[in-house]
């Protein structure tokens, strides 16, 4: 297992605001264009986005140019995701890039404008996600994961298989060790809802099938929702008794 690389903010950390959440994006920009005009994000506000940036939806590029366009507007935390780990693999190997590719990255390249030999994605683009993603972000009223987590591991010592490609049963979960709330995508809720189990919540609403992109704040409990078709819609978390 590889060394987990976390993020931890609160008591004794910078001065926060909201904290707010957001599910699996995947190449859905008018979405995400969307969802960030409906949150409007504040200098002291920290947005988790919870991996999946990329694959499948049709401007991946145009997503991660609003990502480094929002890092500039309020403090990002980018959780790595299984298709950000695929999009590395392929920058490094010809078999894990025609994998790729067959994994949602077909999409993702035509996004790009060729620009002749290997250098099929922008450079910087490249540079920011490497440099902003990490595998869980934790505070200290929960924990930020892109997958899921095993309750009864701290979270230094999860795998990368779990957090980055297991999905949540929610007949079978359970809350983890630290009485912290889990957040997560990568499980799809097609039917457009969170999955809202109280000690864990699931934000990927399936917008890159027609679905929602979902955003949560996380003190607040207020969410934002958008799609791709340039609708938005609110609510609020009600939490499990």
């Amino acid at each position: 297992m590889r060394e987990v690389r976390g993020m931890r903010t609160g008591k004794g950390g910078w001065t926060i605001g909201r904290t707010i959440a957001i599910g699996d994006i995947h190449g859905c920009s008018v979405a995400l264009k969307t969802l960030i005009a409906a949150i409007d994000p504040r200098a002291d506000d920290v947005v988790v986005v919870l991996g999946d940036v990329i694959d499948y939806g049709p401007d991946s590029r145009g997503v991660v140019q609003q990502l480094i366009d929002l890092s500039r507007r309020c403090r990002l935390v980018l959780v790595r995701g299984n298709h950000e780990e695929y999009l590395f693999a392929a920058l490094e190997s010809e078999s894990e890039l025609r994998s790729w590719l067959n994994f949602g990255g077909e999409e993702t390249l035509k996004s790009y404008p060729y620009r002749g030999g290997d250098e099929f994605i922008d450079r910087e683009h490249v540079r920011f996600l490497k440099a902003v993603a990490r595998d869980f972000h934790e505070t200290d009223e929960a924990i930020f994961v892109h997958a899921s987590c095993d309750p009864d591991t701290p979270m230094d010592r999860q795998s990368n298989t779990t957090l980055q490609w297991k999905f949540i049963e929610p007949g079978e979960a359970r809350p983890h060790r630290s009485g912290k709330t889990v957040v997560c995508g990568h499980t799809p809720q097609v039917n457009g809802e969170i999955l809202d189990l109280g000690f864990l919540v699931c934000l990927d609403t399936d917008c890159s099938r027609g679905g929602w992109l979902t955003g949560l704040d996380f003190d607040g409990g207020e969410i934002f929702q958008a799609n791709e078709r340039g609708e938005a819609r609110r609510g609020a978390r009600a939490v499990p008794s």
